[in-house]
Order: structure tokens, then C-alpha cells, then sequence
């Protein structure tokens, strides 16, 4: 028997075992979401400004990409007038760690906390501000 024989038998041999159907929807896993804390955090800066570029962190594999992303705002207003030009806001991008997401070319009001030297956002940050 083949190699490739052999697996295709392993294969089936599994699928059977686990009573596959190719016609089944998918499972749905249900991922934690996020829980905003129930006091509510002020944010350090608002600013507006538009999405320009993004920079992404490689995972330990050199393959995968981190969470925790920058998005690089083009700012053209700031609430204490010290945040203009290029600025870069770190944030995550899961649901799980309350993640935000950005589309390059347009203008969002962004609420931000200065976290060791950077600016930061999350959803709860966001929705606080509003």
C-alpha cells in the first residue's frame, strides 16, 4: 500500500470515527467578549484625526501578528492642543481585550490614556468619552 494510500485510509478512518458531515455548519465557539469595569476611566487626550498607516508586532513564530497593534493618525485636533501631525495609538483588536478597530483613510475623535510613553485606546475607553 502507498503512502499516500495509507493516510487517505487514516483519514477516512477518523472522519468516519467522528461521523463527519461536509454539509454541517460550522461550530461556533463562543469567545469571552468584552466586559467594560463599571467605574468609568477618563481619558488622559481626545484628538481627531485620520488613519494613515498601521504598525503590527510579528508573534514569538516570526510569522503570526500580535493582538496589540498601532494605528498612525494623521491629527489634526487635539482637546490640549500638545498631539498633532503623525501619532501613533496602540490598541488591541480582539472582542476578548475589548479591542478597537480603525479603517485607514477616515477621521475618528479618539479617546486615548498615556500607558509608559504611548498613547492607548480601547472600546471602553472609547465609549466612556462619548
Amino acid at each position: 500500500m502507498s503512502l499516500i494510500a495509507v493516510v487517505l485510509t487514516q483519514i477516512f478512518t477518523v472522519a468516519s470515527a467522528q461521523e463527519y458531515d461536509p454539509y454541517a455548519p460550522p461550530e461556533v465557539i463562543d469567545a469571552p467578549s468584552c466586559v467594560c469595569p463599571a467605574t468609568t476611566e477618563r481619558p488622559d487626550v481626545i484628538f481627531s484625526g485620520f488613519v494613515i498607516d498601521a504598525e503590527v508586532t510579528l508573534g514569538s513564530d516570526r510569522r503570526s501578528v500580535e493582538d496589540r497593534m498601532a494605528t498612525i493618525f494623521d491629527v489634526k485636533w487635539s482637546n490640549n492642543g500638545e498631539i498633532e501631525g503623525r501619532t501613533r495609538l496602540w490598541h488591541t483588536t480582539l472582542d476578548a481585550t475589548c479591542g478597537v478597530t480603525f479603517d485607514y483613510g477616515k477621521k475618528y475623535s479618539v479617546a486615548a490614556r498615556w500607558l509608559d510613553g504611548d498613547l492607548e485606546t480601547d472600546r471602553c475607553l472609547m465609549e466612556a468619552a462619548d
